[in-house]
């Protein structure tokens, strides 16, 4: 027998006693096992398990295209039977680069059907950010939306791609729709169709040249996907993501919140795919469970109403700024007796902002009241979630989902905390990812021993009461959140700086009621340059190097960067002006 095996199997045995101490400490699940089974698999295959249960319920929407499960099976093992006749193997890194659409879901469940790893990019992403992502991932074959093509086919020849798959967001949507978006927006992508640059049905027509099941066997520890954030360094990594972070955090969620989980709710999935938060919580969840998912390509907050009533949407996932929105939206007295559950995460929500909603909900038909998620992208997106019974309290962020430890560590002594003493928020656990992609050093930096356990910085600060429900205080780390999109003040900055006119400069995030917090940059300019040329020279350096979101709503300039005593940027003093 050899030694590694009898490693692991002593190693997972003494994080099953462990974890099984650590859920006593919780009184939050009345009847929980003492050992929960987790999907000893992929996540094509929870969701195959899920399409036999319930073969005829819905499992995605797209503008009034449903398709069942047994549809969404069907459709999953074409995309995968093509992606074997291309010569996709078992392992490697496959890209999306995609909204949520079908095709992006049909892709991202083949490539796990076949064993390979999805690699997945925001669509607005910059040329550049576009090339170094594929780059790390190493990726031979990408999807992307037609609106990405023209960056994705700029970069080709500086990486290893070798097929690209084009697809419009109105492939499955009717004619009619079809046919107005390829005279508006569609002719203004031209594709140059060749061997290596392909439409999406003649990539479908590809199936049928492959002989053979696609599916291939693997592990719930094997590397499943590859999302990209900045986590507390500021710089976007790639962060690998493994079959059972997902899986378990799907089955943890329904112990946890299990009124959330059930065949006959419908979710609508306007939080992408390309974040952890949005692929975990709008879409492999519901589809674990048999729910029906509602996909949302763009969120247009003017179609709000029309997609809440039009579709009988049970449970809504989102950012804070999407809610506080909702509520300023005319709505009959009961056109949201369907919304039975709200969930808000990717940032703090106010307690005034909370109870605002909360009352707009009661009196709009809803029973429902804002439910808070908490996590980050290293921890699969959420791992801490607040039941109904703790909802409604300040602050308050919720229980750690099963078999994830949370303890909170006092940054000065590195120690833990005590009782509601605020320190930073740590967790250990089935949540946590696997590493940053070809990066070990930073892995190791991301993480931090104490005692006998090694645990996920988040870089957050917080408490834990006496009921093990933990509390969020605020940011450790220097990071701006715009409509749910974490920014790294640092990337701008270096962007900032590639303008030979900028002496010096310094981002932060200011306070916005639409987007939450918007980007303001701060620039000294060198000797003799004219704040025009500046202005208009970083407006063309940012639509370069930056996606639309990240790019700086403000440009203000300063004679210098202020300073504290220690002689660094005094960036509280910046928020101040």
């Amino acid at each position: 027998m050899p030694l590694e095996y009898v490693y692991n199997k002593i190693k997972n045995t003494l994080r099953k006693i462990d974890m099984r101490i650590e859920r006593a400490k919780y009184g939050y699940i009345d009847k929980l096992p003492k050992e929960i089974e987790y999907f000893d698999g992929g996540m094509y295959d929870a969701i195959y398990e899920a399409s036999c249960k319930w073969p005829h319920n819905t499992a995605l929407e797209y503008f009034d295209n449903q398709i069942t499960y047994k549809e969404l099976i069907k459709k999953i093992n074409k995309v995968a039977s093509s992606l074997k006749a291309i010569g996709a193997e078992k392992g490697e890194r496959i890209t999306i680069c995609m909204p949520n659409t079908p095709e992006a879901i049909y892709m991202f469940y083949a490539i796990n059907e076949i064993g390979a790893v999805a690699n997945m990019i925001h669509p607005l992403s910059s040329e550049m950010e576009i090339e170094d992502y594929v780059n790390q991932a190493k990726s031979r074959i990408i999807l992307c939306v037609d609106v990405a093509y023209p960056k994705v086919e700029a970069i080709i020849k500086n990486t290893d791609l070798e097929q690209v798959v084009v697809v419009s967001p109105t492939r499955s949507m009717d004619i009619v729709v079809r046919a107005v978006y390829k005279l508006t927006k569609g002719r203004k992508n031209h594709i140059k169709k060749s061997q290596h640059i392909i439409t999406w049905d003649k990539f479908l027509s590809k199936a049928n040249r492959y002989i053979g099941n696609p599916h291939a066997r693997v592990n719930s520890k094997d590397d499943a996907v590859i999302m990209y954030s900045g986590g507390t360094t500021g710089k976007p990594k790639g962060i690998v993501l493994s079959n059972l972070n997902f899986n378990a955090q799907a089955l943890g969620a329904k112990y946890l919140v299990p009124e959330l989980f059930k065949p006959e709710y419908s979710f609508m999935a306007f939080l992408p795919n390309f974040h952890a938060f949005g692929l975990g919580c709008c879409i492999h969840m519901p589809l674990y469970f048999g729910a029906r998912t509602f996909l949302i390509p763009q969120f247009n907050p003017k179609k709000f109403k029309q997609y809440i009533k039009k579709y009988k949407v049970n449970i809504l996932v989102g950012v804070p700024t999407v809610f506080e929105y909702l509520t300023k939206i005319k709505f009959k007295k009961d056109d949201l007796r369907n919304v039975k559950f709200v969930v808000s995460g990717g940032d703090m929500i106010s307690l005034t902002s909370k109870e605002i909603i909360n009352e707009f909900l009661k009196n709009h038909g809803s029973k429902a009241v804002i439910e808070n998620g908490y996590g980050l992208t290293e921890a699969s997106g959420g791992f801490i979630f607040s039941p109904r019974s703790i909802a409604e309290e300040p602050d308050v962020i919720g229980y750690p989902i099963p078999d994830n430890e949370v303890m909170i560590m006092n940054i000065k002594t590195k120690k833990p905390a005590a009782l509601g003493e605020d320190g930073e928020i740590l967790v250990r656990g089935l949540s946590v990812m696997k590493k940053y992609l070809g990066k070990p050093k930073e892995t190791e930096e991301a993480f931090i021993r104490i005692g006998t356990k090694k645990y996920l910085r988040t870089g957050d600060i917080g408490y834990a009461d006496e009921r093990g429900v933990i509390h969020f205080r605020s940011r450790l780390k220097r990071m701006i959140v715009s409509n749910g999109y974490n920014i790294y003040p640092a990337n701008i900055e270096d962007v900032t700086l590639r303008c030979k006119l900028v002496e010096a400069c310094a981002v932060v995030g200011k306070e916005d009621k639409l987007r939450g917090e918007k980007v303001v940059v701060f620039v000294v300019a060198k000797e003799g340059a004219s704040e025009r040329n500046i202005r208009k020279e970083l407006n063309t350096i940012y639509r370069k190097y930056l996606a639309r979101y990240e790019a700086p709503r403000e440009i203000k300039f300063l004679d210098s960067l202020p300073k504290t005593k220690m002689s660094k940027v005094d960036f509280k003093a910046l928020e101040a002006l």
